[in-house]
């Protein structure tokens, strides 16, 4: 993680002087505001010597003074807020706005909060541009590498804190909403950032230790059957590009089916660029291009793998080899000059999409006045960032209606996240706090204390997240004395991270014992999980009458669980994966790529039973459900492959008010000629509403014929005719109906050669 600190004065605009009168880079036609992108962008690559081409191509791009241009830092991110450091105007010092992690806003099931989100990372981190100085380090350019659009398909990934959730639907409308809320503002001619969807493709694995042998995302051969290839590990990228229309594009470390992605030209060239007609730049994640070498050992050396890279349709490398090699490869004959020419165009036209080629005082994204200090963490962002990770919150068992717990009570606050402030902030995260601490963040037991107005609340780790240190009778003598318990478990950064998988999903160390022996003495006891990737519980599920899943809920998750414990907040999250029993793990290995193999991964083919399936959430009130038409219970029907609009009637029956989520689910029934890999269910969608008692709304789920298909052995998506379970659900109950795909299959647009 970059060290993050408070800026000492307002700087100048990234690239001020480019393009403006008097500059020398005004002499030159791609500073020529009439022409097309495209236009000013190839005069400017035709200016260049190969050299100069070369120097360009690396995440760190060198200037080039003849001509005006600066030097560009391509690696920024933006994840669930900008990475960041504190800014200040000379008067005021803030520091960038952090939200939950996307496993945890994944949870909320909410697009508008995913845009809302978005855009505000956009609007901070280009306030936060026009106020600290530019020296083109990393984290110094417009371009953000984010999202992660990777999936949550195995609890021992070490950064499933990134990806949100497990289900391709899910996360495909989440980075669909977040990349749009980042790049689009007020200036239709200019993107407010760029948002680059990562790592293409199938990245879910980092470092881990297999029957003896070290297995690591530099040299996995990510091994996966085309359907489930197109999906499960595609729609998201997929979304990323057609729906959210993103500039951007990381290609991983892995190799797919024995070819290294960031030299996968069937994958690159031929899928991203030709099927889904993407036409933004791609970057390689830092260190990949060598890995091709080095790792896979699928190139002799550097110049034969920049030459891999740039036809693939790589256009700039973080690392160093593109920087170093492609000259030597044009001289060796491996590169045609008109290739690298390709890569550069569309890099200039990013730079030129963001406005740096064009007089700053012209554009709003460059004036601090609109997109400056007041923008940074401002009120409307804080409160958004509450409303972020409030609806992430989801209750996950209320036996006995422990909860919500009553003010005025002697609470105890035990476990190794009674502290926590900087486990809230994820990875990837902005300096949060002036004194480049973290302290202004609310910790569980700050948090709690407040909202237990009148009464007396404790707190003592007893345990630490993983280690020997064993205080436990002195928890336990803390709880006895209290009328309710809150035991805050789970996982950090040390167990969960880049390069880091985790071997199992249980407490680690001595969580578990304190949780026996604190649940043994009977008290009103609520579980709290703080996490990233999936946990599992085994026996102590049955130990305490409340679980409730936090995630890392970001700058305002304290404060969001304390709302919810106490019923200021009806939760209404729901789980964006499946929490399975603890012997899964050792039943699937983590380079099983494929989601069908048995026992099966995620909702849609694990064949087992979940502690938690994807989809629950319990509330503090009643929900009724009702289909709006047909007639409940009556068969629906639809052609195959013609779209669908579903509709339903959410009723709170009460006793408190609240918002509520809906998700519908289709399973099939009687399907002939089903392939192997069709789910066993899958989610066509969500809605929600915030009702008072009694009153009632409509809500709308529209289904595209795309969602009702299936890959077959050659990559053409079909849907097929048959009969089927239509179930919607609040989380804790569930209506089904009969459900008719008729007619004849349907093919559905070009397969995946």
């Amino acid at each position: 993680m970059l060290a993050l600190i408070p800026t000492a004065a307002l700087a100048a605009p990234l690239w001020p002087d480019v393009c403006t009168p008097g500059d020398i880079s005004s002499n030159f036609s791609f500073c020529d505001q009439t022409l097309s992108f495209d236009a000013r962008a190839a005069d400017l690559v035709s200016r260049l010597t190969l050299e100069e081409k070369q120097s360009i191509l690396d995440n760190g791009a060198a200037a080039i003074p003849r001509l005006g241009i600066p030097k560009y830092q391509w690696w920024s991110e933006g994840l669930h807020g900008p990475l960041e450091p504190c800014v200040t105007d000379g008067t005021v010092t803030k520091c960038p706005t952090n939200f939950p992690a996307p496993s945890a806003m994944a949870a909320a099931m909410n697009d508008t909060l995913y845009l809302a989100a978005g855009s505000a990372v956009g609007i901070e981190g280009r306030a936060i541009s026009n106020l600290r100085p530019h020296d083109a380090s990393i984290g110094d350019g417009l371009t953000y590498w984010a999202p992660n659009a990777n999936m949550e398909r195995d609890p021992r990934w070490g950064r499933n804190q990134e990806a949100p959730g497990e289900d391709p639907h899910l996360t495909s409308k989440y980075i669909a909403a977040y990349v749009r809320g980042l790049q689009e503002g007020e200036d239709p001619n200019h993107v407010q950032m760029v948002a680059t969807c990562k790592h293409f493709i199938a990245n879910s694995l980092e470092h881990s230790t297999i029957d003896g042998k070290v297995i690591t995302r530099h040299d996995f051969d990510a091994e996966i059957p085309l359907p489930e290839l197109q999906d499960y590990y595609m729609p998201a990228f997929k979304s990323c590009v057609q729906e959210g229309r993103a500039l951007g594009i990381m290609c991983s470390y892995n190799a797919v089916n024995g070819v290294p992605m960031c030299a996968n030209r069937q994958l690159i060239a031929d899928v991203l660029r030709g099927e889904w007609g993407f036409d933004g730049y791609v970057t390689s994640d830092c260190g990949a291009v060598d890995d091709i070498v080095n790792r896979h050992h699928f190139a002799p050396d550097g110049a034969t793998a920049a030459a891999m890279g740039l036809r693939a349709g790589c256009d700039t490398d973080c690392g160093g080899v593109y920087g170093g090699n492609v000259v030597a490869a044009v001289n060796r004959s491996l590169l045609a000059v008109s290739t690298v020419d390709a890569a550069l165009r569309r890099l200039v036209k990013i730079q030129m999409r963001l406005g740096l080629f064009e007089p700053k005082g012209t554009q709003p994204y460059f004036d601090p006045s609109r997109y400056g200090i007041a923008q940074v963490d401002s009120a409307a962002h804080q409160q958004l960032a509450y409303e972020a990770a409030v609806q992430s919150v989801v209750l996950l068992q209320n036996e006995k209606r422990t909860l919500p717990l009553a003010p005025g009570i002697k609470l105890a606050l035990l476990g190794p996240h009674v502290n926590a402030r900087e486990v809230f902030m994820s990875n990837y995260h902005g300096a949060r706090c002036p004194s480049g601490k973290f302290e202004c963040i609310a910790s569980p037991l700050q948090a709690l204390g407040e909202a237990n107005a009148g009464g007396e609340t404790s707190g003592y780790e007893g345990v630490e997240v993983d280690s020997a240190v064993n205080n436990i009778s002195s928890a336990v003598a803390l709880a006895r004395g209290a009328d309710a318990v809150v035991l805050l478990v789970g996982i950090d950064q040390s167990q969960e991270m880049e390069e880091h998988d985790r071997s199992n999903c249980t407490l680690p160390g001595l969580q578990p014992q304190l949780v026996e022996q604190v649940a043994a003495l009977g008290k009103p006891t609520v579980l709290v999980l703080i996490h990233g990737g999936a946990m599992c519980l085994g026996a102590l599920k049955s130990r305490v009458p409340a679980i409730v899943d936090a995630f890392y809920g970001g700058e305002m998750g304290a404060k969001a669980l304390a709302d919810v414990l106490f019923g200021k907040y009806n939760p209404s999250g729901k789980l964006p994966v499946t929490m399975y029993p603890p012997e899964y793990l050792y039943q699937i290995p983590l380079t099983q790529m494929s989601v069908t193999a048995p026992p099966g991964r995620t909702h849609l083919y694990y064949s087992g039973t979940p502690e938690f399936a994807f989809g629950s959430g319990l509330s503090y009130s009643t929900w009724k459900i009702a289909p709006v038409a047909p007639v409940e219970g009556a068969p629906m029907q639809v052609a195959a492959g013609a779209s669908l609009r579903l509709a339903v009637k959410l009723t709170n029956a009460g006793p408190l008010p609240g918002a509520q989520r809906v998700l519908a689910f289709l399973r099939p029934r009687l399907v002939a000629g089903a392939p192997r890999t069709m789910p066993k269910q899958r989610l066509l969608g969500y809605a929600g509403a915030h009702l008072a008692v009694g009153e009632s709304a409509t809500l709308v789920i529209d289904v595209e014929a795309a969602q009702l298909a299936q890959s077959d052995a050659a990559g053409a998506r079909v849907v097929l005719p048959g009969e089927y379970t239509l179930a919607f659900s609040d989380g804790a109950h569930e209506v089904p109906m009969r459900f008719t795909i008729t007619g004849d299959a349907a093919t559905l647009g070009a397969k995946v050669s």
